[in-house]
């Protein structure tokens, strides 16, 4: 009986020690929206260095267009990832080294092919960049003589700018035969001190002429593709007053890189609460226009970042992507695009997911391989979700440590009905999970994948269903597990540790 009634004690008192619960309900009926994208990362088609500047690291890892077996590497890395909705990048000097020339076959040109016979033959979709113009002769004669500032010049000619850029698209478009391209992107992140759309004097100059002009200079060519925009970073609030290019654009994006967990006594500009309330102002904003909202370059900068500093694709980074992601889904995003899939990693940080480049060397690897917490965390997200997916109503109940939402989850179905749960616990407890589905119309059995704090900083890691549950009408319900710091993947997709990801169905 002593032992009994010890027993008792050590229950009683270690009970705040026990996991918290939280229950998921999940609506598999009426779904709430159709995402008009997915989720991917960014490529890009720039490989001559720009001295003097990091370029925001979009040039550089990539191999020769002529190097078969290495594209052929890129590609199943691409495959393994589901990459579905990818951002597309190039400057105007790639393929209009001078006014009203221009170069189809040179060789950046040849890598954005490359890439986009990658996403046709895939059918994901292509969200096509212009990061910046780079050229002698349509940057302002005050910036053109310094590559460093030549870069962020805005065109000495928008009518030209303009015509070029419709050119090239007319070119990919209806020379090409490229219907994976879906959405136009003009100019990276204007309006900032740093940015791409500068006058002589170094300042931001407004976007606006740039959406008009190439607006119509498009329609000139027959080519209906939307524009997207503002493109601005780093998650501004919604401020109606600022857009006045609404009617030149057929979709909303927006870039993060600052956001950071809920902290007590800090919600800021950057918290994660604040975050995604922006982003739910944007998309709200969007779809009541009828477009889309999109992340299109989704990142982390809070635990650090330049030069060759490993913290944007750490553990800590990667597991507030997700949970950022997690939470955008619900917020209303329609796509998100991670930068980046290729990436020296030597300029402003360690951001890809796959290692190409010999940091020391100075040169490109023999051999790709994952980069660590970055690859896997991502493919997460990706590997299991479907274009165009469905979002499914989901209700939290708990989940909530020292007043923060710490555990954060979204429900997808994709086009052919199979269904996916993404959940993330980015507290520092384990939590008691019941997950369970309303208005089942038939049995499902998911799969779980996941991806804890014990698997930090690997580069073999193998993601194969780890367990299985069944629900079915009458019995919607199962327990599991979430442990902290992890995601957590419930998906009736069964896929081995070396299967394809799901990109278009």
């Amino acid at each position: 009986m002593k032992g009994i009634l010890s027993l008792l004690f050590v229950i009683c008192f270690c009970s705040s020690a026990w996991p918290s619960s939280v229950t998921l309900k999940i609506d598999a009926g009426q779904p709430v929206r159709t995402m008009k994208g997915g989720i991917g990362a960014s490529w890009h088609a720039i490989e001559t260095p720009i001295p003097g500047t990091n370029g925001g690291s979009g040039w550089g890892a990539y191999p020769p267009a002529e190097d078969e077996a290495a594209w052929q590497s890129l590609y199943r890395h691409a495959d393994w990832l589901g990459l579905d909705w990818c951002r597309v990048e190039l400057e105007q000097r790639i393929y209009e080294p001078e006014r009203g020339r221009f170069d189809w076959e040179s060789p950046e040109m040849r890598i954005l092919y490359r890439i986009l016979d990658w996403a046709e033959t895939r059918h994901a979709h292509v969200f096509l960049q212009q990061l910046w113009g780079n050229t002698t002769w349509n940057s302002l004669p005050e910036l053109r003589d310094d590559p460093a500032k030549r870069v962020h010049s805005a065109p000495l000619s928008v009518d030209d700018f303009a015509d070029g850029y419709a050119e090239l698209v007319y070119h990919l478009v209806k020379v090409k035969g490229y219907t994976s391209i879906r959405w136009l992107s003009l100019n990276n992140e204007p309006g900032q001190d740093f940015s791409w759309w500068q006058g002589p004097d170094l300042k931001p100059l407004a976007p606006t002429p740039d959406f008009k002009k190439v607006r119509a200079a498009l329609d000139q060519r027959g080519i209906a593709l939307p524009i997207s925009g503002p493109d601005w970073t780093d998650m501004p609030p919604l401020e109606p007053t600022k857009i006045d290019f609404d009617q030149y654009i057929g979709a909303y994006d927006i870039h993060s890189y600052f956001a950071d967990f809920d902290k007590p006594g800090k919600l800021g500009e950057y918290s994660m609460t604040t975050t995604v309330a922006r982003i739910g102002d944007w998309a709200a904003w969007a779809h009541q226009r009828n477009k889309p909202f999109f992340l299109s370059e989704i990142g982390s900068m809070a635990f650090g970042w330049g030069g060759s500093n490993l913290a944007p694709g750490g553990y800590e980074a990667s597991l507030k992507n997700a949970s950022l992601v997690v939470r955008a889904i619900d917020a209303g995003a329609d796509g998100f695009n991670r930068w980046s899939f290729l990436n020296r990693g030597d300029l402003d940080g360690q951001w890809q997911l796959l290692d190409t480049w010999d940091i020391k060397a100075g040169r490109l690897l023999t051999k790709f391989k994952p980069h660590p917490n970055a690859y896997y965390m991502w493919a997460l997200l990706s590997r299991y979700t479907a274009l165009n997916s469905q979002v499914l109503a989901l209700h939290t109940e708990g989940g909530q440590v020292d007043g923060f939402q710490r555990l954060v989850a979204a429900g997808l179905r994709s086009p052919k009905g199979k269904v996916t749960v993404l959940v993330v616990n980015e507290g520092m407890e384990d939590m008691s999970g019941t997950i369970e589905f309303d208005h089942l119309a038939g049995s499902l059995k998911l799969y779980r994948y996941r991806m804890t704090p014990s698997m930090r900083d690997r580069s073999d890691i193998e993601l194969k269903p780890e367990a299985s549950f069944a629900v079915r009408p009458g019995r919607p319900a199962f327990e599991d597990n979430l442990p902290a710091q992890s995601i957590t993947v419930y998906s009736t997709y069964k896929l081995g540790a070396k299967k394809k990801g799901v990109q278009a169905e």
